[in-house]
């Protein structure tokens, strides 16, 4: 078993770029149906991810400066947490790949060079466990 049988290639994940305007961002996530996306930088690296709750953050923040609406065109890169959702390569032990998949909805996956190549969702784990567990019964 190795990582490239759970992963999500990049071309079918959904993400951002950190350059992404703030309002455009938040059309992908709702339409994405996710709570949180993969943001890259525009070389391909990972840069982070960003949630629901940064842009909660954001729209409260700008509210308490008066300036409604000016968030709106901010990039993504600079309301996003950065330490949020770590990456892991694609050697990665899957036992460390499924504890990172204990604390987050989805691992973002880089090669050797940091380039994102797309990611490990929750769910693909539970199902790889459960149907490795039906096997040993």
């Amino acid at each position: 078993m190795n990582i490239f049988q759970l992963l999500i290639p990049k071309n079918e994940a959904s993400f951002l770029t950190e350059n992404t305007p703030v309002s455009a961002a938040i059309t992908q996530l709702r339409t994405s149906g996710y709570t949180a996306i993969p943001v890259i930088r525009e070389d391909g690296t990972y840069a982070g991810t960003v949630s629901e709750g940064d842009f909660l953050w954001a729209f409260t923040d700008d509210n308490e400066r008066e300036n409604t609406g000016k968030w709106l065109s901010t990039p993504v890169k600079m309301i996003m947490q950065i330490r949020r959702n770590p990456a892991v390569r694609t050697d990665v032990d899957l036992s460390q790949l499924f504890s990172e998949a204990l604390n987050q909805n989805f691992v973002p996956i880089v090669d050797d060079r940091d380039m994102f190549i797309g990611i490990v969702t929750r769910k693909q784990v539970i199902t790889f466990l459960m149907e490795h567990l039906k096997s040993l019964l």
